[in-house]
Order: C-alpha cells, then structure tokens, then sequence
C-alpha cells in the first residue's frame, strides 16, 4: 500500500523499495486540476503510481517528467505515457533519443543488474515521440496557477535537469546535489554513475542552483528538507570533493577491485559514517574511475 505524505502545498511524496535494490525510490505528484508526476522510477512502480493518483482523485496527468533517463528515474515513463496518452514527458534535448529509443538505458541496466533486470524493475518501454517534449534551460511549464522552470543541471548525467516550483521555492533536484541518504542519515555523498559523471560540471551545477535561492530541496533518495539549504549545497561540493579524493587515492594504489573497495568502504565509513553496499561502491568507484581516466589522472 501507498503511503502518501503532502510535503509542500500540493506537493506529494511516496518511498518505496523493490527487492533488486537496496536503496529506496521516491515519487513525486503535485495535484492540480490535472496531475505532475517527477522522477517515476522503473516500471514497476507505475501500479504504485496509479494507486497514489486514485487517493489523489487524479485522473490524468499533464506532465512525467524525469529527472534524467536512467532507470530509477525515468525506466517507467514509457509505460506511464502509454496509459495517459495526454501526457507529456519532459526531458532534457540530450535524453530526447534514449527516451524515444530506450535501447542504451536497456544495455546499461542489463549490464548492471543482469539479464533478467526486468523481472525486479519491470519494461522499459519507448516513450512515444508524439508525447515528448524537449524543454530548454529556464523554461517555465505551468500547471493551473503553478509555474515550473526547468533547470539543466549536468554532472551526475549529461541529460539531467532540475525542477524548481516557484510557487513554494522548491526544488526537485534529482541527483543533482548529492545523495543525503534516507533521514538524513549522512552528509549528501556525490551521486556517482559511469560513464557520464563529471566531478567539476557536478559542482558547477551545485554552484548554478545554490543561486535559485531554493526553501526546499526535493531530493530523488533521502527524503525532503526545509531548512538550510545553502549548507546543504555546500556540504553536497565539500564531500563531493572529499569522496573523489577517497576513491583516487585508492585507486593510484592499485589491487583489486575487491581491494579498492574495501579502501574505500572503510574510509567512507570513518569519514562520513556511511556502510556503502556492494552496489553502491561498483558505481562510485566504477564512475570514478572512468572520471579519472578521462581526465588523464589514472
């Protein structure tokens, strides 16, 4: 069952887990006289969605808009726009051709979570070019009385923007400024993915939307925060940097993989108080180091 929370004026939130991750989605609606859907996560979600719409008495909805195209942001919104053919799906211009021809999202995933990925995260359909719109930088969608500006806020992915309702000061900020953990649990860790993260476009996105001035921060995995803001954008550069420097150093020393794991889980922990998983290092330290390599470090 789908536990809806309003965090904002018309704003609400529901988490929930699917049993291939250990990290929890959250979704976003904002209710108007017809519905916004951001961040949608995999398919499987999409029953859970329309159960949240029922108890919202949202029939339709106007937008799904995904933060970016990987698969626990937008694997679902394919689905989502076939059963709401009146919907538009807003995406960054660089996400137009994975959202229309899912085929790279469909590889990466596979290679990631294995052959039967869909089995846990459900299809990921194409989205029907008809319902696609490309929005540019600081384009205001509105929504009944509501305006949203779209931010692009590349780094964790090249095709990633940012949300920010004017209405209440809130930003939907995807993984855009880190990842504070479920409650807080520890300061936002960089959100790092191979092959597209970019740590010095990352922290200039942090820097771009610090400048919105935001009340609220939205964020994809850890919940809602109300208060402090601009610390936490500071905090997100601080460890961003922090953590880069963690996984370099492990890196330069070599071993393996197991080895630079293990370096970099022990040193997360004692730095940051955090118990990275499995998962969670294979995609910091492979992000890492296909960063590092780029840059001509490794």
């Amino acid at each position: 069952m789908v536990e809806l929370k309003e965090v904002a004026d018309k704003i609400y939130r529901f988490e929930t887990g699917l049993s291939v991750m250990t990290s929890l989605f959250t979704v976003y609606l904002i209710k108007e006289s017809q519905g916004v859907v951001i961040d949608p996560g995999p398919g499987a979600l999409v029953p859970r969605i329309q159960e949240a719409m029922k108890k919202l008495g949202l029939k339709d909805l106007a937008y799904i808009i995904p933060t970016h195209i990987h698969v626990d942001h937008a694997g679902g919104a394919g689905k989502l726009a076939q059963l709401f053919p009146k919907a538009q799906v807003l995406v960054h211009p660089a996400g137009f051709k994975h959202a229309v021809d899912p085929s790279r999202l469909i590889e990466s995933t596979r290679k990631v979570f294995g052959e039967d990925f869909e089995a846990g995260f459900g299809p990921i359909l194409p989205v029907p070019e008809s319902q696609i719109k490309s929005v540019e930088d600081g384009e205001i969608i509105k929504v009944g009385k509501r305006e949203l500006q779209i931010i692009y806020a590349p780094g964790h992915a090249p095709h990633h923007i940012a949300i920010f309702d004017r209405s209440v000061k809130g930003l939907f900020c995807g993984e855009a400024l880190g990842l504070p953990g479920e409650g807080g649990k520890h300061p936002p860790l960089p959100a790092v993915a191979p092959p597209s993260f970019d740590q010095e476009i990352y922290i200039e996105t942090m820097e771009k939307l610090r400048k919105l001035n935001a009340r609220i921060l939205f964020y994809a995995h850890g919940g809602v925060v109300g208060h402090d803001a601009d610390k936490l954008i500071t905090q997100a550069e601080e460890f961003t940097r922090i953590f880069g420097e963690i996984v370099f150093k492990a890196l330069k020393e070599g071993g393996t993989n197991e080895e630079i794991n293990r370096r970099v889980k022990e040193r997360a922990n004692i730095r940051f108080g955090t118990d990275l998983t499995e998962m969670d290092l294979a995609l910091t330290v492979g992000g890492y180091e296909v960063y590092y390599k780029k840059k001509g470090l490794l």
